[in-house]
């Protein structure tokens, strides 16, 4: 309906008499007119003709006015059409019921001309307000759509999919405020981050892009969960208002699935479940601020252990998930969440917690926040397989002739509490070489033999502790209390390329300030008898060419070597 062509007006009235005086005036206001005389025979009509605005009586057989108002305004969906209501009523209560039914205004009989034209300039300036909205949501839409789709592709896809990891995430709106990332590291540990940004929607998902990036990089490149998630702090401080902030729990399977370190921001507990009997082992409660709230936070403060044993189950959830309200207003809550948990059948929690909870909340059709659920079953395959080296294999697309260099690097005191060097190594490893198929065997082989010089060197540890999970649990106190006292003591690496003939090599010699150890008489221990320990020179002398020691066991040097033909 424009000022230029009004388009079809519906005149509905029993009495003819009405009928042709309301013609008459619609007539010279430019409309083209149909007529029905009962309610019934003006929704068919409406149907056929969309008329683009309705006049109404209110009495009249077969169906009244009202009724005949509410099917032709759902009729209309959501284009706009005026129903103005024919009334010599003035009683309020009547009038009432017309707006109820869905009238948009009254034209009291007899009719006026002057009063008529100006309730149809009215209508028409309503009627294309409301294109024009019609028009925006439209295009709110369609960037919804797009950006529901950079927000799958750019986010949601690259996680790893796997089985044995189950994840579940149900928007309070179009968009999640919720967020789950998950990738390998180098070293083959399982890094899966779930968090909660401040709401929910656009809003809320828009802070999702940054920590994705942050995290995906970061993982691949080797960085410590410390860092990761200090760089995503960082990055939020910066870029979030000051009302919002991101809860997140970042947990790290350890590739021989042996412990797992948990880190909670300001969300709920992470849940480890027995596998075999569905009691609850650990609960690793917050222990820090969410991110985005103090740019200086301790990170390392937060970090959390404990050990896992087969096809235990690690759960992660936000506060959305326990906060689910029914139609009484009740919350699922804790205690429904470890009642789903304990009563589930075997290896069926992820899908007896969603059962309990759909069933809980029943006919409540939106919540007010976002559910999300994790599921971690710890067993072998949930962690990708080493990828055996053979030293001798060519390297993808290495060039021979690169020629030769050297590296050295030395860490002293609180500088090892502070940096993990190996991210930094192998990537100048692989900007020098371009070793990028070799990359998961180098990073393996350069954070067993860091890992080597800094525990059992400069901090003394002895390795016979991680004989059993409790002793492991031990070793880890241990661990984090010398390293957060640790003001002396060194590390130094020297890296030497050689290329030989139709080889290259990387020769690593990396020495501590540790007391060392008998090499000449030390028997490494055989698969069954390595247990939580003892793992990390097997595991060197299967991807290197050779392993030796020098000095009085505290320089290690390894040779990592490749074809170039």
């Amino acid at each position: 309906m424009n000022n230029s062509s009004p388009g079809k007006a519906l005149i509905v009235d029993d009495e003819k008499a009405n009928r042709l005086a309301l013609k008459s005036l619609l007539v010279r206001q430019g409309y083209q007119t149909i007529e029905a005389v009962n309610g019934a025979e003006a929704v068919a009509l409406f149907k056929q003709q969309n008329a683009d605005i309705v006049f109404m009586d209110v009495m009249m057989p077969v169906l009244d006015g009202y009724e005949a108002t509410r099917q032709i305004k759902a009729a209309s969906g959501k284009r706009f059409v005026p129903i103005i209501f024919l009334t010599a009523m003035s009683d309020e209560a009547a009038l009432a019921q017309c707006i109820e039914a869905g009238g948009d205004d009254f034209l009291v009989k007899p009719y006026d001309k002057l009063i008529l034209q100006s309730k149809i300039r009215s209508m028409q300036r309503i009627a294309a307000l409301n294109s024009e909205v019609q028009g925006m949501y439209s295009m709110i839409h369609r960037e919804q759509e797009i950006a529901e789709s950079v927000y799958i592709n750019a986010i949601q896809s690259p996680n790893i999919v796997n089985p044995y990891l189950r994840q579940a995430v149900r928007p309070a709106s179009i968009f999640s405020g919720d967020l789950v990332l998950s990738a390998y590291s180098p070293s083959r540990d399982l890094f899966f981050l779930a968090g909660d940004f401040t709401g929910h929607g656009l809003l809320a998902a828009l802070g999702a892009m940054p920590v994705s990036e942050v995290f995906r990089a970061m993982t691949t490149k080797g960085f410590s969960p410390e860092e990761i998630l200090a760089g995503i702090n960082k990055k939020l401080k910066v870029m979030l208002p000051v009302d919002m902030f991101f809860g997140a729990q970042l947990v790290v399977v350890n590739h021989d699935l042996e412990h797992v370190r948990v880190f909670n921001a300001g969300m709920p507990d992470v849940l480890i479940v027995d596998g075999a009997n569905h009691r609850i082992k650990h609960r690793l409660a917050s222990t820090g601020l969410p991110l985005g709230v103090d740019a200086g936070a301790d990170i390392h403060a937060m970090q959390q252990y404990a050990p896992i044993a087969h096809n235990d189950k690690i759960l992660m959830y936000s506060d959305g998930l326990i906060e689910a309200r029914n139609a009484g207003d009740q919350e699922f809550g804790s205690r429904r969440l470890i009642g789903s948990i304990t009563g589930a059948p075997q290896n069926k929690i992820f899908e007896q917690i969603f059962s309990d909870l759909d069933a809980f909340c029943g006919a409540v059709e939106s919540q007010r926040d976002d559910v999300t659920l994790v599921e971690i079953s710890c067993v072998q395959d949930v962690l990708p397989a080493l990828e055996a080296h053979d030293y001798l294999r060519p390297a993808a697309h290495m060039l021979s002739g690169r020629g030769e260099w050297k590296l050295s690097l030395r860490f002293d005191g609180a500088r090892l509490r502070e940096t993990n060097p190996v991210p930094v190594l192998i990537n100048y490893l692989m900007e020098m070489e371009e070793l990028e198929a070799e990359r998961q065997a180098l990073f393996t082989v350069i954070t067993e033999l860091y890992l080597n010089a800094l525990d059992h060197g400069v901090l003394a540890l002895d390795s016979t502790l991680k004989t059993d999970p409790a002793g492991f649990e031990a070793y880890v106190q241990t661990r984090e209390s010398r390293l957060a006292s640790l003001d002396n003591g060194h590390v130094i690496f020297n890296l030497s390329v050689e290329q030989e003939s139709t080889r290259r090599s990387i020769l690593l010699r990396v020495e501590d300030s540790g007391q060392g150890f008998d090499f000449t008489n030390h028997v490494a221990p055989n698969e069954r008898d390595m247990a939580l320990s003892g793992r990390g020179l097997v595991l060197i002398r299967d991807l290197c060419e050779s392993l030796e020691f020098e000095g009085n066991g505290n320089i290690a040097v390894a040779r990592f070597s490749w074809s170039t033909r």
